[in-house]
């Protein structure tokens, strides 16, 4: 039986996958692992061929593996398992003792007696915990570092490389790529623990298969890190309130910073001061990025020409677009449609719920008005 990967109320640091051919022990290893607080299951199969290949699609920390099953030996599945995963932790269950671990041969993480007891399971996870406490990833150290020392224009050059390297770090799972966004949320948020989060009905993701997309990953970030820019900038003058809600409501509209000055009745030395201090861009810089991130969503999200992009995104000449967007994007329109409308991207052109809910995210409200 396959388990759904877990939800951002579900989910837990350490990921269990257990493999038995008895389905009463899988269904009992399950039961006990569920009041467990920190751990999940992620997979239960008997069908030890399907095993490995169910490990590498689910990346789980830990595996409890039976030795005395059909097929295949549990011995040779554990062996294949840790070669195939890194950093799996291997728990063998037998009822034969434990005079059997002396001779696996295998580094295996510790040994379970069948029938396994509560107490038993509970305290081999209890020391699971305490030996492999989860550090938290150097990227996402290395983006909160950038909202920290307010450099949003920095994070907006790295961003492509931070996209690849979250694809990378997660092996390009999308589930674990989606768990690792909802962790970002989590981080930037700003928000108090008992308050709601806006963005918690974006993250974690419906549809994870966006996430094999690493433009689509880049556009999420960018959706995390511009709210928590923004959280933080709203902390020295909280009259930006207007502003951001301007911008992120007008994106499809050309304006400058004169009529943004006029409608947020704000004086424009003080906003060009302050968004200089919270974000260390220009503001038409920052609006720039922002409509730049939903004109990639859009050549991502549908099959709009550049001229209607460039005109669903306030930029009223092709020309100009074509400029803004290779000087902020480090390529042309056509170097990024080609790179990122490929075959592993195709599913992306079909829009479902999170595809809306994204668009919205980057300020697309009013995108059903050019027929998206």
């Amino acid at each position: 039986m396959a388990h759904p990967p877990p939800t951002n109320e579900q989910k837990a640091p350490f990921r269990v996958m257990i493999v038995d051919s008895d389905p009463l022990q899988r269904l009992a290893l399950c039961a006990i692992i569920a009041r467990i607080d920190g751990f999940t299951v992620v997979g239960s199969t008997g069908d030890f061929r399907a095993a490995l290949d169910l490990c590498r699609r689910d990346q789980p920390d830990l595996a409890i593996i039976d030795l005395a099953v059909p097929w295949l030996t549990g011995l040779d599945l554990s062996k294949a398992m840790l070669n195939a995963c890194d950093g799996l932790c291997v728990y063998v269950m037998s009822a034969h003792g434990r005079n059997d671990m002396a001779s696996l041969g295998i580094n295996v993480s510790g040994f379970i007696t069948k029938p396994t007891s509560p107490d038993e399971l509970s305290a081999l996870l209890d020391r699971h915990r305490l030996n492999h406490a989860p550090r938290p990833s150097p990227l996402l150290e290395k983006i909160l570092d950038l909202v920290r020392a307010r450099e949003f224009g920095t994070f907006h050059r790295e961003l492509p490389r931070i996209s690849v390297s979250l694809q990378t770090e997660t092996n390009r799972n999308p589930y674990l790529l989606n768990e690792r966004l909802a962790d970002l949320r989590q981080a930037l948020s700003g928000q108090p623990a008992h308050e709601p989060d806006p963005l918690n009905q974006l993250f974690p993701l419906e549809d994870v298969a966006l996430l094999t997309v690493v433009t689509v990953v880049g556009l999420c970030v960018f959706v995390l890190v511009d709210r928590a820019f923004k959280l933080s900038c709203l902390k020295l003058t909280p009259r930006l309130q207007k502003v951001f809600a301007h911008i992120d409501s007008n994106l499809s509209e050309p304006f400058g910073l004169k009529d943004l000055v006029q409608r947020c009745h704000i004086s424009q030395g003080h906003l060009s001061r302050t968004f200089k201090k919270g974000f260390n861009v220009s503001v038409m810089e920052y609006i720039h990025m922002k409509k730049l991130a939903l004109a990639k969503a859009l050549f991502l999200f549908s099959e709009k020409s550049v001229t209607e992009v460039a005109i669903m995104t306030g930029y009223n000449e092709r020309g100009y677009f074509g400029k803004v967007f290779k000087k902020y994007e480090n390529s042309t329109i056509q170097q990024f449609r080609q790179l990122t409308v490929r075959a592993d991207t195709q599913a992306a052109l079909v829009m479902s719920h999170s595809h809306w809910k994204l668009l919205e995210a980057l300020g697309g409200q009013n995108l059903r008005d050019f027929g998206i």
